[in-house]
């Protein structure tokens, strides 16, 4: 331990005797490190923005679809695997656990107010699609069974739509003309949904546009729509713990009762298998732009080499003496390898200090102009290991400059001035 502290005592005076050549070549680590930590706490912000945003917004969503899925894509339809709405009600009754299960038939119309004409978007459903969506309302309320179930000419807005149609939000009873495909039908609004938490999901509401959602049976009446069956259901679980196992069993129903046993042709998708994919992409991204400015820390290990090269060649007579009164090889080796990694160790630190703080500036300007909140997160471990990494470059390049000082003849050394 004793000798250990003089080959450290060694290694700082010889960095603070040449305070500027030390700096500069804990720059390039520093640089380095730096770069580093700043696009991992980066990427990790904005993961975590988006994975949490996504969440809120879709979290415990899943699909059952009639059809097979390769990845997250559906690769081909079967369509006498299609779902009735009598089938999703028999569901419904039949297991626990079931907050969402509806139908979501989605299109595009016209919608006329006061303020002109609108492009409208309509998702046709039954009542529990109220679950899909987080937020509470504004005003009003969402359709009841009764309404779905006698087609009630009644829709839900949300917010920026009532905003869009209306020019404000209490429009509760207030109507307006919905047209599809030549077919008009005047609609008395009975909610009105709140702003969603997730900036993400906000931004997807275009200014000029207006979204709603209304019974699939009034969808029916308006569209003449005969084939009442889907490739796609929408299902929630008011239990996350049992989800799967809930969708599982569905599934098994299904098949039973259409008599599809065995062929698969009844699957399910969910919001959580997207997400997955979505992050391994960030993921992905993060660690090859993290890769690349990684490059720089060998860069920096070059720089640590030449100096201690020239530190070498400075200190040949010291050397000379030192091996002249019975130094060891080993312990010239080591020397130079503990002053090389201090000079890297440092840098490791101050680049820990330059990353984070970046990463804090990027995150700040991002979340402003974005206009979500994204925090920078760098844990623990990430810290350990690129602290030991930075060290353990200054040991590398530290190496051959060592050698060399160690290998050199004592005669040889003081001969030198």
């Amino acid at each position: 331990m004793g000798q250990f502290l003089e080959y450290l005592k060694i290694s700082i005076k010889s960095i603070l005797d040449n305070k500027m050549r030390s700096i500069l070549t804990m720059f390039g680590i520093i640089i380095g490190i730096g770069s580093v930590i700043m696009i991992v706490s980066v990427g990790n912000g904005v993961k975590g923005s988006i994975s949490g945003q996504l969440d809120s917004a879709f979290g415990g969503q899943t699909y059952i679809t009639a059809g097979k899925i390769q990845g997250m894509a559906i690769t081909e339809v079967y369509p006498e695997a299609a779902i009735t709405p009598e089938e999703i009600d028999a569901i419904r009754e039949s297991f626990p656990h079931i907050k969402t299960l509806s139908m979501e038939e989605a299109g595009y119309g016209k919608a006329y107010s006061l303020k002109g004409e609108k492009t409208a978007y309509y998702y046709a459903v039954n009542e529990t699609y109220e679950s899909q969506k987080p937020q509470g309302y504004v005003a009003g309320r969402y359709f009841t069974d009764e309404e779905y179930e006698s087609a009630s000419p009644v829709c839900v807005l949300n917010y920026n739509s009532a905003r869009n149609l209306f020019g404000h939000t209490d429009v509760v009873g207030q109507t307006f003309n919905f047209e599809l495909d030549g077919v008009s039908r005047e609609l008395r609004v009975v909610g009105v949904r709140d702003r969603s938490d997730s900036e993400l999901y906000n931004l997807t509401y275009m200014e000029d546009e207006v979204e709603f959602e209304m019974p699939y049976t009034l969808y029916r009446q308006i569209s003449g729509d005969d084939d009442a069956s889907f490739l796609q259901v929408l299902f929630m679980s008011d239990s996350v713990k049992d989800a799967e196992d809930t969708v599982r069993k569905i599934i098994v129903y299904l098949e039973a009762k259409k008599n599809l046993r065995g062929q698969e042709k009844i699957n399910y998708i969910s919001f959580t298998s997207y997400l997955d994919s979505i992050m391994k992409i960030v993921n992905y991204i993060t660690i090859f732009i993290a890769f690349v400015a990684a490059i720089s820390l060998g860069v920096g290990g070059v720089g640590v080499m030449n100096i201690m090269l020239v530190s070498v060649t400075e200190r040949t007579r010291e050397i000379g003496i030192r091996k002249a009164l019975g130094a060891r090889t080993s312990s010239i080796i080591i020397q130079f390898l503990a002053e090389a990694a201090l000079l890297t160790f440092l840098g490791g630190i101050f680049g820990l200090l330059f990353g984070y703080l970046g990463g804090e500036l990027i995150c700040f300007i991002i979340s402003k102009v974005a206009g979500m909140e994204i925090v920078a997160q760098i844990n623990a471990l990430t810290v350990f290991l690129i602290t030991a990494f930075s060290t353990a470059i200054g040991i590398f390049f530290g190496i051959y400059p060592a050698r060399k000082a160690a290998k050199l003849s004592p005669i040889e050394a003081l001969r030198q001035e």
